[in-house]
């Protein structure tokens, strides 16, 4: 019989330990590797000998992108292209719209809430024979949102958010007594990845052409796109 190989990411102890009581008690299971999100990250990390990987997206104490679980499936995907490595993502945040768009940018395979997997049963189907179609990541719902912020179809919600972490923080990208040229050239490089479309302050499309989204918006655009929203 053919053992799966999984590895858990998770950065609350008692999630990854829990989970691998349950997965270790099946004899088609062998856990490989339970870690958190920075030890994932960790230079010289290797997934070769993974089957499945489970990956928990989000960590709303973090000061940055508060969605440390994107840049660990974007790390096994370097090393594992769609086909070889299954990616089960679980969050809490299963509703939250930048989340999903986020990940399946980052081609993750799978998309549960965290609840739904609370039962070892249903942890284990996950693992062994995930239902494909029922549990693919869902488009985003806020439409609305989407259109206020810029984002369209080629917008890379990612890329941006790695870029405005190389050269400044999430949450705004203009420094501290930069001046107007150098915060101009910011933004301009800024859209190179990420793509959004130009929006007023209200969201609305400007009257006139614009050839870059604006501070205020960029600003916008990254907090929907690296913060944890709690209902």
């Amino acid at each position: 019989m053919h053992t799966v190989r999984v590895a858990i990411v998770d950065n609350e102890a008692i999630g990854r330990l829990g989970m691998r009581e349950v997965l270790s008690a099946d004899p088609g299971v062998e856990v490989v590797a339970v870690v958190n999100h920075n030890d994932a990250l960790e230079d010289g990390r290797s997934w070769a000998g993974v089957d499945v990987a489970i990956v928990d997206a989000a960590d709303d104490q973090l000061n940055g992108d508060q969605f440390p679980g994107v840049a660990v499936v974007r790390a096994m995907r370097l090393q594992r292209p769609p086909g070889t490595l299954a990616i089960v993502v679980i969050t809490g945040h299963f509703f939250n719209d930048a989340l999903r768009r986020r990940m399946r940018e980052a081609k993750a395979d799978y998309f549960y809430h965290r609840s739904s997997l609370a039962e070892p049963a249903r942890l284990l189907a996950a693992v062994l024979a995930p239902p494909v179609a029922q549990n693919s990541i869902p488009p985003e719902a806020d439409l609305e949102t989407l259109d206020r912020l810029g984002i369209n179809a080629t917008t890379n919600v990612n890329a941006a958010v790695a870029w405005a972490t190389r050269h400044g923080q999430p949450g705004g990208l203009v420094p501290p007594g930069a001046g107007r040229r150098d915060a101009d050239r910011l933004r301009h490089r800024f859209n190179l990845a990420a793509r959004i479309e130009p929006r007023n302050h209200d969201g609305s499309v400007p009257n006139r052409p614009q050839d870059a989204p604006s501070h205020p918006q960029i600003q916008r655009f990254l907090d929907w796109a690296t913060k944890v929203r709690h209902a």
